[in-house]
């Protein structure tokens, strides 16, 4: 008789087949979902490092705000009177509100008096709601209302939250709006301390709690330098 060969039925191939392709889908799923978290985490990142990189800029500025002052200057340079409206001198703090913020200082150490503006622009294109900001040269007149206007640039997008600043004078919150010319400049002549929150949402959504990503980030700075807002105060460069 002739000696029967062992070997695979059809049916038995056909399960070892599926069983194969069943593993490899799971596994295929797992590297997918390991690709979208890890994209997902790269996105959080770069939001974080996005806002870190914003509040260093604004620490920076802040802690120029109100220098050069006409205390370190010869009265000669001035052109202007009040000094406040004068290129030469930064008025410090011009203007606080829960979106923006506006000073005057010299920010790249070059001796020459900037404008600096940050501005929440709660539009919908572009990448909005989103944090600019401006820096152009002073020039002689109001600092809240004689100067160039602004041009801005994106900092930050993604900004979900619309109370973004907040003063202080010793540890006491300061009502805002305040600018240079409320209440005579007292309010203003009198803060020491500007804060910053940002709430930030990132573009990508987490694959396993279908949301995106939210960080908070906060960033309070004591204030070097003076104002020119009004004479009497603790923080009044007059």
């Amino acid at each position: 008789m002739p000696r029967r060969h062992a070997g695979f039925s059809l049916i038995e191939l056909m399960i070892v087949m599926i069983l194969v392709l069943a593993i490899s889908g799971v596994v295929l799923q797992v590297i997918n979902l390991a690709g979208a978290r890890s994209a997902t985490e790269q996105a959080k990142t770069d939001v974080f490092q996005e806002a870190r990189e914003f509040m260093d800029q604004m620490s920076r500025d802040l802690r120029q705000a109100g220098y050069p002052s006409p205390r370190n200057m010869d009265p000669v340079v001035f052109t202007q009177n009040p000094f406040i409206n004068d290129l030469h001198a930064a008025a410090g703090l011009v203007e606080v509100s829960d979106t923006d913020l506006r000073f005057e200082g010299d920010t790249d150490g070059t001796g020459a008096v900037k404008v600096v503006h940050y501005h929440l622009d709660n539009s919908t294109s572009n990448g909005c709601p989103c944090l600019k900001r401006s820096e152009l040269p002073k020039i002689d007149g109001s600092p809240l209302t004689g100067q160039t206007t602004e041009v801005y640039q994106v900092e930050v997008q993604g900004v979900r939250n619309t109370n973004i600043f907040s003063a202080y004078n010793n540890g006491t919150a300061v009502g805002l709006p305040v600018d240079i010319t409320t209440l005579g400049g007292n309010t203003m002549a009198a803060v020491d301390t500007v804060q910053a929150m940002l709430t930030l949402e990132s573009a990508t959504i987490d694959p396993q709690t279908r949301q995106k990503s939210v960080i908070t980030l906060v960033s309070t700075v004591r204030l070097n330098n003076c104002s020119q807002a009004a004479i009497g105060f603790k923080t009044s460069c007059q």
